[in-house]
């Protein structure tokens, strides 16, 4: 009996150890989920850190917030007034609805209206003199900007006094590459080898706006002057339509001008025979350039883009330079650009001013003037 007792008694006290047992397990997990709980919080403050960075640097990157409706703006809300788009042509031309088709695309970029203002007069000067001097470098107003913004103060008869760096340049948006074309009932020459053959041995006649390197049209006879030997007499007219009507009357051997203007050359009874492009045309695709010709390499365009005056504020200048991008992929933009001819290319930054500052040195060599 007392066997069975101490049996029992036995049992007892291994059943009360293991229930100490039990109840001393919870004790043990609890604690390592207390000393966890710090961790956690400075994970959460480090990933909330760590947000910010990437949300500052997405907001640097393009040049300002998102403002409601998906509008580009800077951290402090600009642009929240109309801006202004200067062309320094008359309402209607090529300019003209270039600035006007740029300025829909705008709106939907910046969210506020793009109003165009035209102030023609002296190739753009009247634009260019308003915007530099009488403008407050705000980011409320920007212009359409050409070659002639190089090319002014080598002007002779009327030298201008800005230069490019007067200018706060943003982006270009078109290259018109330059052309030569001949009638296509002509006998004396078919191509642009038998042009230039043609030109050496008696001499060829051509009109242009201007005679001077202000003008690539006389810049592409001084080149063939210069590089084949042609002998080339410019009559001076008083732009290009004059030119082209002198050359179908036949009262000149063969034309100048831009891809733009000669998109009908067909139908008006001559034929482009050569681009001056680094390549083809996408709007004359069957017209080599004078590269692929094995004649020469030489490269000449009119170029189209847009510019401050210098001291706006950066981050406005950036939200512009944004808004400008997302335009040129615009697709009405640039169903509208390429319905008239425009060639769009967009070029910005260094890339930009370096591509104008390579046409005045070729053009400044090909005429032999000193760089200012």
């Amino acid at each position: 009996m007392k066997k069975l007792l101490s049996a029992i008694l036995a049992a007892g006290m291994a059943m009360s150890l293991a229930a100490c047992g039990g109840s001393a397990a919870p004790a043990t997990t609890a604690a390592p989920a207390t000393t966890a709980a710090p961790a956690e919080t400075k994970a959460e403050e480090k990933k909330e850190e760590t947000k910010a960075e990437e949300k500052k640097e997405e907001t640097k990157a393009e040049a300002g917030a998102k403002a409601e409706g998906g509008a580009l703006k800077t951290a402090s809300g600009w642009p929240d007034k109309p801006i202004t788009l200067l062309c320094g042509y008359s309402a209607g031309g090529s300019s003209d609805l270039g600035c006007r088709y740029l300025a829909s695309a705008l709106e939907k970029q910046l969210g506020v209206p793009v109003i165009v203002e035209n102030a023609p007069g002296s190739g753009s000067t009247v634009a260019w003199m308003r915007l530099l001097n009488n403008t407050e470098p705000d980011g409320n107003t920007f212009a359409l900007v050409n070659l002639s913004i190089v090319y002014g103060a080598y002007d002779e008869t009327n030298p201008r006094e800005y230069t490019i760096d007067s200018f706060d340049l943003l982006a270009n948006h078109v290259i018109d590459y330059q052309c030569v074309a001949i009638r296509t009932d002509d006998d004396r020459f078919s191509d642009y080898q038998s042009l230039i053959d043609y030109g050496k041995e008696n001499g060829l006649i051509c009109a242009c706006a201007t005679t001077t390197l202000t003008s690539g049209d006389a810049t592409v006879a001084k080149m063939m002057e210069k590089e084949y030997g042609c002998k080339i007499t410019i009559i001076p007219v008083e732009g290009a339509g004059d030119a082209e009507t002198m050359f179908l009357a036949g009262e000149v051997d063969f034309l100048i001008g831009n891809v733009g203007d000669m998109m009908e050359a067909e139908e008006n009874g001559y034929k482009v025979v050569v681009v001056y492009g680094d390549e083809r045309s996408e709007y004359l695709p069957d017209v080599p350039t004078e590269k692929k010709l094995g004649i020469g390499d030489y490269v000449s365009f009119s170029a189209r883009g847009y510019a401050y005056m210098p001291g706006v504020d950066e981050d406005k200048r950036e939200v512009m330079m944004t808004a400008l991008a997302n335009a040129f992929e615009d697709p009405e933009y640039q169903k509208n650009m390429e319905a008239m001819g425009a060639e769009l290319k967009l070029y910005t930054g260094e890339d930009y001013y370096n591509l104008l500052m390579d046409q005045l040195d070729q053009r400044l060599e090909i005429w032999g003037v000193e760089k200012k």
